[in-house]
């Protein structure tokens, strides 16, 4: 029990770490890190050691625009994988491949996801340009929650904003503890919404990117098809009060299901 009070402090310690980018220097992290050795089991240390990594390696993906932050948690990634080979040297291989293949990532084949980006982007501040609004700045952490759910939705077959089965469809608080669960922090005030649709496609060429574009924005059109009505949640994303914008799109069979998520500020 006292192994597992430990752990659950350090957890805690290690979590408002991570929201706050980086409260902690290196050196304090690793010393706190350190410091729990003989407080723990074997098993106990694997369990939380992969569990930081884990955490490491999404937070290096979430914050990869930012040299400085991807600098320091990389630094941190490697001594926790260094820590792993050195106690348990039969499980890391297994470890980093657990830990590799569970970051979300899209993929779409044959199709150059940058110029995918690209005109998501362009569409939307083409109409927001029209209204005078500030233009959206793409955001890889957006992008990264928005392809969790697309490949949840790939995984139902269904398009659905519920995170939990006792929602009604669209619950603002259940999506923003799904957010952090993400480890994705709003800031205090900040607001978010998000935009869902599938529709068909296919491509069997050496490139499909012109083929892609041209399937996601069937999206854009029905998201767009709302202009001018009394009700108009998809549309209003896209004229809304947000500054940043992340497309997630995942396949399956002939359809593709596409994310998108806007907020104002992330912490």
């Amino acid at each position: 029990m006292r192994s597992f009070r430990i752990l659950f402090v350090f957890f805690l310690l290690f979590f408002f770490w991570s929201t706050t980018f980086a409260l902690f220097s290196a050196p304090d992290f690793i010393s706190q890190f350190q410091a729990q050795q003989d407080n723990l089991s074997s098993s106990a240390k694997l369990s939380f050691y992969k569990k930081v990594l884990a955490n490491l390696r999404l937070l290096i993906l979430r914050n990869r625009d930012d040299a400085e932050q991807v600098k320091l948690y990389t630094a941190l990634e490697t001594y926790v994988s260094t820590q792993i080979e050195h106690l348990w040297p039969t499980t890391a291989a297994v470890v980093s491949f657990t830990l590799e293949s569970s970051v979300p990532q899209m993929s779409i084949p044959n199709v150059d996801l940058e110029r995918v980006r690209v005109a998501w982007l362009s569409w939307h501040n083409t109409e927001r340009a029209t209204k005078s609004l500030t233009p959206f700045t793409y955001n890889s952490a957006l992008e990264w929650t928005a392809t969790t759910w697309a490949q949840h939705l790939a995984d139902i077959r269904a398009a659905s904003h519920k995170r939990k089965s006792t929602d009604r469809y669209y619950s603002y608080a259940s999506i923003k503890d799904w957010f952090l669960d993400q480890w994705i922090v709003f800031s205090w005030e900040a607001v978010f919404t998000e935009n869902i649709w599938w529709n068909f496609y296919s491509c069997k060429k050496t490139d499909c990117t012109d083929d892609f574009i041209k399937a996601i924005k069937k999206s854009r059109t029905f998201f767009m098809s709302e202009k001018g009505k009394s009700y108009k949640p998809h549309y209003n994303a896209i004229i809304g009060d947000f500054s940043t914008i992340g497309l997630g799109v995942s396949l399956v069979g002939n359809k593709y299901y596409l994310v998108s998520h806007y907020t104002t500020a992330l912490q």
